[in-house]
């Protein structure tokens, strides 16, 4: 066996020990994998009121324009409040990774891991 396919084996025959209880991995790990879902939905959001906002005085062929002004400032509105929920899921994500490391808590390291 080649030195690395033997490395990579021995790392994953060998068991994992965390000196965390069972209860608190699960809790570090819940709490990783709620903020993972929520920043992705953060950045969608974000997405889309800079979408509207950049759109506000385009219009259709008949005139109309594309966003009412009122939800053109309600996406003005909400954009600073979703802006500050990422940058809080984005720091707990920080947090829990680190927490996790430290612990010996494995982790998926990008969404193709999942």
């Amino acid at each position: 066996m080649n030195t690395a396919n033997h490395a990579a084996f021995a790392d994953l025959s060998r068991p994992l020990l965390s000196p965390l209880p069972l209860a608190e991995r699960e809790r570090l790990a819940g709490a990783w994998r709620m903020a993972s879902q929520d920043i992705a939905d953060d950045i969608r959001f974000i997405r889309q009121y800079l979408k509207v906002i950049a759109e506000k005085d385009e219009r259709l062929s008949t005139g109309t324009l594309v966003h009412g002004r009122a939800y053109v400032e309600a996406c003005a509105a909400w954009l600073p409040e979703t802006v500050a929920r990422y940058l809080r899921n984005l720091r707990l994500i920080s947090e829990c990774e680190c927490a996790m490391i430290a612990a010996g808590v494995r982790f998926a390291r990008s969404s193709d891991a999942w």
